[in-house]
């Protein structure tokens, strides 16, 4: 035999429209029912039931048939057409054979006969009440899933573009060690990767605005080359070349310390703009080098934005710090239109 606790495990989280127009029984049954449910609400007819639905989410609804102004077998349809696989109760002194095959009709599989008797209801109540929680646990279940392959990808997305950064890097050192200008080399390392002093300035750091909203649009941009790479949507590279040019519009409030930079993002999203189609014919021939590209760039800004909000960027060879990135940028715009690149225009000082 059913008990108390045996539907309390199932529908104690559950909420539930309960439609009567008897005044007497509608008090209650809601006084019945009403230790069992996180939550109750109560129609008395039809128009009002179906006012209360369209309110809120219900888990189970449990209705009279017969009431004033709409009675439940118009209600219920009315639920279907919202909802056709919301759960529902019956509650009827009818036994008539139409009223059954109406309601089944209306996919109502679970009946309370009148007069009321407690054991019916909770005969009644333990199936549905245990499918309707198992339906929401899955659905809980689903939600928690997705949220977590999504915190994956993101990692898995950021541990790709640092492995992309690195083997962009290793290009570019790779390029500056087999420079023609040999006795550069050395002086340009050791001013990359070594201390750097401020050139007896005033100290010049991002303010927290500007770092926030800079560290956004990276985000935004990796976001949008990630997308069109899946669905081929223009709109995409479009926005990305928007998001660019902010970009290097708020580095361009920091002159002169980073307009070679802002320079060359500047231009790398203008040639985006206005040779969209060789971009996209250049992207679709070899996503994986442009993305490795673009995660350099987007490496290297992210590590500048970071640092220089805390350390100033009026020093001495600020100027090299930018190189690597110039290289990358001035790589995909070679790529695009390598008349845009002539030969010069990558000085190492």
């Amino acid at each position: 035999m059913i008990s108390a606790k045996d539907v309390y495990h199932f529908s104690q989280k559950l909420c539930v429209l309960y439609v009567e127009d008897d005044a007497c029984l509608r008090e209650e049954m809601t006084l019945l029912l009403s230790p069992f449910f996180e939550y109750i609400d109560v129609g008395v007819d039809g128009v009002d039931g179906l006012e209360k639905y369209n309110s809120r989410k219900f888990d189970i609804v449990i209705t009279d048939i017969n009431m004033p102004r709409m009675n439940g077998i118009d209600m219920i349809s009315a639920i279907r057409e919202i909802h056709p696989e919301q759960k529902v109760i019956a509650v009827s002194a009818h036994n008539e054979p139409e009223i059954l095959i109406q309601l089944i009709e209306n996919g109502v599989s679970s009946f309370i006969l009148k007069p009321i008797m407690q054991q019916n209801v909770l005969n009644v109540l333990y199936p549905v009440c245990r499918d309707a929680n198992a339906q929401n646990v899955n659905i809980e279940l689903f939600e928690m899933l997705n949220r977590e392959r999504s915190k994956l990808e993101k990692q898995v997305r950021l541990l790709t573009a640092q492995i992309n950064a690195i083997s962009i890097k290793n290009d570019q050192v790779n390029e500056l060690l087999t420079n023609d200008t040999t006795s550069l080399v050395d002086p340009v390392l050791e001013d990359y990767f070594g201390h750097d002093l401020d050139d007896d300035a005033d100290s010049v750091l991002f303010i927290k605005d500007d770092t926030d909203e800079m560290s956004e649009i990276l985000n935004d941009i990796l976001d949008q080359i990630c997308l069109y790479s899946s669905n081929f949507d223009i709109e995409h590279i479009r926005k990305m070349s928007v998001l660019i040019t902010k970009f290097s519009n708020i580095l361009y409030r920091y002159t002169p310390f980073l307009d070679p930079l802002a320079k060359s993002i500047g231009e790398l999203a203008k040639i985006i703009e206005d040779d969209e189609v060789n971009f996209t014919t250049l992207f679709n021939k070899n996503p994986e080098h442009i993305l490795k590209l673009f995660d350099a760039i987007c490496i290297d800004m992210t590590l500048y934005v970071q640092r220089f909000s805390v350390e100033s960027m009026a020093m001495k060879n600020i100027h090299q710090i930018h190189l690597p990135t110039i290289m990358s940028i001035q790589q995909v715009i070679g790529l695009i239109n390598p008349e845009d690149l002539e030969e010069g225009d990558l000085d190492l000082f």
